[in-house]
């Protein structure tokens, strides 16, 4: 099956379902075809990256992001992998040969900041370092009393979207896609756009949140709540508004969100090279954990990614 069919099934596959998000790792609504298997359900599904090699990892098609970008995309796991392997040549081969299978062009991975070892021997296998990411954990939500402000975050409404859209396109610096000067920045613009837009799907549990003035939206964010627990997924400024004391406005208004609406603890995830997104969250309470390297490698016959150094 070519890789266009493909995708368009998955599309089709992912509009056709129905389940909700179960936890904040599951963002992005994903369906897995191999072997002409359609699986309708919002997860990634891994499999080993080698059956002839033990202990080689786990890997799984990203259809979301196939959707936005017109190329293939892939997750690494490497929890399991054996990193005491003297020669990775093997390893890179399983990698570049699965990948060539998928028509895959780029796989990212993520391990833990503090496993040096790892990290060498991912970078053996071609994986390029992109970012390095943290969590943002809220707790005590309940009984915290946020800094008052004016302005009021409401559920965006369909003629809302337009706006919203407008800023994805201009103000995102920060983030796995944004990082990797491989991938077009009209692409990586465009997967916050589609984030924002896929906000309207029933199917989609997360909820688009956006601060109004004088009838102009300046400012949203994007959270999702699961009894309890709370995800503060995405939160961004019209470019115009910067600078105006807007983003703590937001940022205190969607905590005040997530207090209305029962959560007791929210999570969320950052890019460490986002100062004034972490001094926000710091502001507010915040403290930051689990740091983790983001890496990519990129497919020696990629056409759609940029091409760099030469």
């Amino acid at each position: 099956m070519r890789f266009e069919k493909k995708r368009n099934m998955a599309i089709r596959s992912i509009k056709e379902a129905s389940f909700p998000y179960n936890s904040w790792e599951r963002i992005v609504l994903v369906v897995l075809f191999l072997r002409g298997v359609k699986v309708n359900m919002f997860e990634l599904h891994y499999e080993p990256i080698s059956n002839d090699l033990a202990n080689s990892g786990q890997i799984a098609l990203v259809p979301w992001d196939i959707e936005t970008f017109g190329f293939g995309v892939a997750n690494y796991k490497t929890d399991e992998l054996n990193t005491s392997l003297r020669d990775s040549s093997r390893l890179r081969e399983h990698l570049e040969a699965w990948a060539k299978t998928h028509e895959v062009e780029l796989v990212s991975t993520t391990i833990s900041a503090s496993d040096i070892r790892r990290r060498y021997f991912i970078q053996s296998l071609g994986f390029r370092y992109i970012d390095t990411t943290m969590v943002v954990r809220y707790e005590r939500v309940q009984s915290t009393n946020y800094p008052h402000t004016k302005v009021t975050l409401k559920p965006a409404q369909k003629d809302d979207l337009a706006p919203v859209m407008q800023i994805c396109g201009q103000v995102f610096e920060n983030g796995r896609y944004h990082a990797d000067v491989r991938v077009p920045r009209d692409l990586a613009d465009k997967r916050y756009q589609q984030w924002a837009s896929r906000t309207f799907d029933p199917a989609n549990s997360q909820i688009l949140l956006v601060l109004k003035m004088r009838g102009e939206v300046r400012a949203f964010s994007i959270v999702q709540i699961g009894g309890e627990q709370g995800y503060f997924h995405l939160a961004a400024v019209a470019p115009q508004w910067k600078g105006k004391r807007i983003g703590v406005g937001l940022f205190a208004s969607t905590m005040c969100y997530f207090q209305k609406q029962g959560a007791s603890f929210v999570l969320g995830k950052i890019s460490a090279a986002n100062a004034p997104v972490i001094n926000l969250h710091a502001s507010l309470g915040a403290r930051f954990s689990d740091p983790g390297v983001l890496l990519h490698w990129h497919a020696p016959w990629a056409t759609h990614l940029v091409t760099v150094g030469k």
